[in-house]
């Protein structure tokens, strides 16, 4: 027992030097690429910005936009922020480069939350999209403050040892599933960024409040 507990929290530790790792290499990246083009176009997407002007609700919305930001914004030769800073300058350690590698592989993904096990810290997902796979998500504040049967989607990031969120996660009730299932699909032809955008529309109409860490 004494075995167990020592190993998740070394796991927990190690969870948290990645986690504030990658809100770092976020930053980087933010300062590297952003402009006003940039920013402007994924602002219009989530319809974030009227008259020229940046809406905000709240702070979770400048996370939402500054996750769009990054992955979701490409240049001519369709490559996103993430994929640019990977090429152009690289990790700086062994931590950002695993990052990197992970950020480039992640995309979003629809989940139905089957079991929260909180002193582990995770959340075991049932990924909707793809029946035959399934998710464990270590996130310390949302395996506290999630439950059974939420739907939720997130961009898993997964590195060896544990998969995290990119920070942004949107969160909805289980009777939303045939909708969002539907939805989902009927964005494959139309684009990821679109999806995203539809999603967080979704979230901020029919969605449960959640907190970005």
């Amino acid at each position: 027992m004494y075995g167990m507990w020592l190993f998740e929290s070394q796991t927990i530790k190690e969870y948290k030097r990645y986690r504030k790792a990658g809100q770092s290499l976020n930053h980087k990246i933010i300062d590297a690429y952003l402009n006003e083009t940039i920013l402007e176009k994924a602002a219009t997407m989530l319809r974030l910005r009227r008259k020229r002007q940046l809406i905000l609700d709240s702070e979770d919305d400048l996370s939402v936009l500054m996750d769009f930001v990054l992955y979701e914004i490409r240049n001519r030769e369709g490559k996103n922020s993430v994929e640019r800073y990977a090429e152009e300058k690289g990790g700086v350690n062994a931590i950002e480069r695993e990052l990197l590698a992970a950020m480039i592989k992640a995309r979003t993904g629809l989940f139905k939350i089957n079991q929260v096990l909180r002193e582990k810290r995770q959340v075991i997902l049932e990924d909707l999209t793809n029946p035959d796979l399934a998710v464990i998500l270590t996130d310390i504040n949302f395996s506290q403050t999630f439950r059974e049967k939420l739907i939720v989607s997130f961009r898993p990031v997964c590195v060896a040892k544990f998969t995290m969120t990119s920070g942004v996660a949107f969160v909805f009730p289980i009777t939303l599933e045939p909708e969002l299932v539907r939805r989902w699909k009927g964005f494959e032809i139309i684009g990821d960024a679109e999806r995203y955008a539809w999603f967080f529309g979704k979230s901020k109409k029919s969605g449960l409040e959640t907190r970005y860490v």
